[in-house]
Parts: C-alpha cells; sequence; structure tokens
C-alpha cells in the first residue's frame, strides 16, 4: 500500500468538506451550477463522477443514463459527446469540472464509474496541471490499476456498508479508505470504532466518510480522524461553525435568495444550516385574513400565479407554485404562512426580522405573542402607521428604525425607542457610535457583493448586518483567518 502521496488538506486539518456531486442538495448534481453553489457555501472539495461517451470523452455523472438527472433517453456509452451535448446540454466533461475548481480554488475528488477510465482522469488532471485531487472506486480492478500506472494522487477504494474495509485495501493497494456508510442507521458514526481508527493509523490508510446531512451525525464525525466528510449540504460543514464571527449576528434578507427562491422555507433553511441567526421575511395578508410570507403585493414575480395577493384566499394562495420561476430544483415551494416559519425558526432556536408590508400590526403581535416568539424576533415596516401601530399596541416589541427617516438620533430614540437602528455600510462608521451610545443595537445594511466591501465589513465587525450574501460575509472571514489556504 502507498501511504506517502499526501491528500489535499487547509491549515487548520479540519476534515475537508466535500461536496457530494456538488451542492446537489440545492442545484442539479454533477452540474456546474452544482458545483459553483458548494464553493459558495464552503465546500473545499468537490466529489465528482466520470463516465466515458462512446467516443471516449470523460464526463461528468454519476448514472450511466440520462434519464434519472436529465429526463431523457440515452446511455452515456453508446452516445458520442456531440450527441450527450444535444440531449443534456447542462452535463459537464471532466476537463470543464477540472477549469472551474482551478478558477474557484477548489480540490476534486473524482469517483471513477465507467471501467479504464482512471487513468483517463489521471491524464486529464495531469494535463491541466491539477495538483490537489483525490482518485477513487468501488472497483477493486479499477483502484489496483491506478495504483499499478503510478498515479501521482492519493487514491482511494469505496467501501460499502457490509464490506472490510482492511480486506479491500489490501486488495487494490488504495492509499484511503472510503466508508460509505450513511445507511448504517440512525447512528453510522458508531461503526467507525476505536480500532477501525487504530488500524487504519497502523497500515498508514487515510479515512474519507460518507456523505451525511443529519447535524448530530455531522457534529460527530467531524470528531474522527479524517480526510474529509462528504455531503450533500456542505453548508451544514461550511457555514458560521466553521469560523469565528466574532458573535456577529446575521441577518439573511429574504433567506439565501440568491440560491433559493426568496422568502420559502428551501431559502429559510439553507440560512439556518450555515448557521445565520436571523431570517428577514414580508408579510402579507390575504383574502380571508391569514399572514402569507411574501414580498410583492402581486404574485406574477415569484409565483405561477396572477393578480393581487390580498385578492386570493389563503387556499388559493397554498395551490400556487412559489419555487419553479426561480429553477426546476425548486419546483413545488408554496407560499408559507408566518406561523409556518416561525415554526421552523424555533426549530433551528434561530430568530426573525418582521417586515410588515400591509398587514395588521394586531395580528402579528397577537400569533407572535401566542407562539412564544415576542423574545425572538424584531419588527420594522416601511408604512409609518404600520410601524407606529406596532408600538402603541405593545411598548416592549423589538422595534427596527432607519437612521434616514430622523434628523438626529436621539429624535429615533425619542419616537419609537427603537431596539436596533438598520445604518448602509456608507455611514456605519459615523452613525454607529452614537446609536451605541444611546443603547440601540447598530444593524449594518448591505445588499451588494463586492467582496472589497465584505473585507470592510470583517473590519469594522458591526453587532449585526443584514445582507444578501451570507456566503460572501463568511468567505471573508475565511479569508482573514487563512482558512481557504492550501497546507
Amino acid at each position: 500500500m502507498r501511504n506517502t502521496i499526501p491528500f489535499p488538506a487547509r491549515p487548520d486539518r479540519r476534515p475537508l468538506c466535500i461536496a457530494h456531486r456538488g451542492a446537489s442538495q440545492h442545484a442539479r448534481e454533477n452540474t456546474l451550477q452544482a458545483f459553483r453553489v458548494a464553493a459558495a457555501f464552503g465546500a473545499d472539495m468537490w466529489e465528482i463522477d466520470v463516465q466515458l461517451t462512446a467516443d471516449n470523452q470523460p464526463v461528468v455523472s454519476h448514472d450511466a443514463e440520462l434519464m434519472r438527472v436529465f429526463g431523457v433517453p440515452g446511455v452515456i456509452a453508446e452516445m458520442t459527446l456531440v450527441q450527450i451535448r444535444q440531449a443534456a446540454p447542462d452535463l459537464p466533461t471532466l476537463d470543464e469540472v477540472i477549469a472551474l475548481a482551478g478558477e474557484l480554488d477548489q480540490a476534486l475528488y473524482v469517483e471513477i464509474k465507467a471501467r479504464g477510465a482512471g487513468r483517463i482522469v489521471m491524464s486529464r488532471l495531469k494535463a491541466a496541471s491539477f495538483t490537489r485531487a483525490g482518485l477513487g472506486s468501488f472497483g477493486v480492478d479499477e483502484v489496483r490499476d491506478l495504483v499499478a500506472a503510478d498515479c501521482p494522487y492519493p487514491v482511494s477504494i469505496l467501501v460499502p456498508l457490509g464490506a472490510d474495509p482492511f480486506e479491500r485495501a489490501e486488495q487494490s493497494g488504495a492509499d484511503i479508505i472510503h466508508l460509505c456508510w450513511e445507511r448504517g442507521g440512525d447512528r453510522p458514526q458508531d461503526l467507525v470504532t476505536p480500532d477501525l481508527l487504530a488500524r487504519a493509523r497502523q497500515l498508514g490508510l487515510g479515512l474519507v466518510l460518507w456523505h451525511e446531512e443529519r447535524k448530530a451525525v455531522l457534529d460527530d464525525l467531524l470528531k474522527l480522524p479524517s480526510l474529509g466528510i462528504c455531503t450533500n449540504q456542505p453548508e451544514l460543514l461550511g457555514g458560521c461553525e466553521r469560523v469565528d464571527i466574532g458573535g456577529m449576528q446575521i441577518v439573511c434578507h429574504r433567506g439565501a435568495n440568491r440560491f433559493a427562491p426568496e422568502n420559502t422555507m428551501a431559502a429559510a433553511r439553507m440560512i439556518f444550516d450555515q448557521g445565520c441567526a436571523y431570517l428577514e421575511l414580508d408579510v402579507r395578508e390575504s383574502a380571508d385574513g391569514e399572514l402569507v410570507v411574501i414580498h410583492d403585493p402581486t404574485l406574477e414575480r415569484t409565483t405561477n400565479g396572477t393578480g393581487k395577493v390580498a385578492d386570493h384566499t389563503l387556499a388559493a394562495l397554498r395551490n400556487l407554485d412559489a419555487g419553479a420561476w426561480f429553477s426546476p430544483q425548486f419546483a413545488g415551494q408554496r407560499i408559507p404562512t408566518l406561523a409556518e416559519m416561525i415554526t421552523l425558526c424555533q426549530s433551528y432556536g434561530r430568530q426573525i426580522y418582521i417586515e410588515n408590508k400591509c398587514a395588521d400590526p394586531a395580528k402579528i403581535l397577537a400569533l407572535v405573542d401566542t407562539m412564544g416568539f415576542a423574545e425572538h424576533c424584531f419588527h420594522w415596516s416601511g408604512d409609518h402607521a404600520l410601524q407606529a401601530g406596532i408600538r402603541a399596541l405593545s411598548p416592549t416589541a423589538r422595534i427596527k428604525s432607519n437612521g434616514a427617516r430622523y434628523n438626529s438620533m436621539q429624535a429615533l430614540k425619542d419616537h419609537l425607542d427603537p431596539a436596533i437602528i438598520e445604518i448602509r455600510v456608507e455611514t456605519y462608521e459615523r452613525d454607529a457610535p452614537e446609536a451605541q451610545r444611546l443603547n440601540i443595537v447598530p444593524m449594518l445594511q448591505y445588499f451588494g457583493d463586492a467582496p472589497k466591501i465584505f473585507e470592510k465589513i470583517v473590519a469594522l465587525r458591526p453587532p449585526m448586518i443584514n445582507l444578501d450574501r451570507a456566503d460572501l460575509l463568511l468567505a471573508a472571514f475565511r479569508r482573514q483567518a487563512g482558512l481557504d489556504n492550501w497546507a
């Protein structure tokens, strides 16, 4: 067994976040979009699968056929690359994925699916001078052939549940055992015993772990001495918990609105899985007086419906698709109620910034009180009467005010006694100290995507920030800490 070729690693030596077929929970698996989302969500490495076309071109696909992922008939090994391009334009070549990984500074973990593809993959990586990679396969013969070819990249043998990892390592000559044990019950981590770890260490074998999306299981896997952990949701490993953000509370404007349809449960789950503290959402009333979460007064932009939100009953709104406009991946997302969003938030132990577009303030306050959520949300409205209505109904409700509406910070304080003031990034350094002197929490607002501005925000360290791109803020924190470097 070879044990001298290093697997890619970060300076903190934390197990790599290996995005399984990219961010396959959020985008069509093994596509360039899935890989871009994975990089944005903090992945270190992409796990990709390689098949060979009829003209021997390596393409990235888990399945040998096109139907499951692309919805069209076709067997990859029986089609030329030109034919595949016509049938499934989003299916990338290996060369395209290598180029994108280089552009985004990601490592590659290549699972060889087609027999004989290993040497082709190896030669394509070498031709591109791509150094941060690993190759693997379930096939013992394929791994043995890579080792015999003196593969310059570490080689793994994938181990299904029930198989002996050390027997397969001995048969193949692999450098790494990759345990594919995600179906090993509620606690598959218990299968990685101290004896297994000790023997792997004794034999000089590296360890890669299966794709996992259960947070409690991931927390335990991170404690194991592995090279990397695969996941369909890289935000679970690459989010706030990976880097020290100094207690900053991140407020995500309409959820992860650049990666999922805004104001949906999917967009909310993404930011909570990233570890963000607050979800910002917009509330309106349906025709029958129900509190629903949607930004626009009309349905056309973010659903397949037409007309005004206020002219539709909750039942009618429930029948609309609020996700397909963004991506087919999110077809079937619905317009949520405020109560549903609060319940989701409570399941994560997070908080909500409620922007009241045109709902009765009394209904909102009654709902948050009934659900025991009053201390876990704050309120704002662009409608002056609705904003004042919150304070008139509740002397204790947490209110956010905008500094631009007032002549002075004291006037802002005296008007509604807000807990939070929102300050644009351009005036934050000027206005934040005065707000803090009056015991008002300054919340920096930045809805842009300029990396230099995020570097500035990291330096400012505001206690709260309202943004669209939590991914870019976390990336700035990682860069500052040197976590995006390679060891």
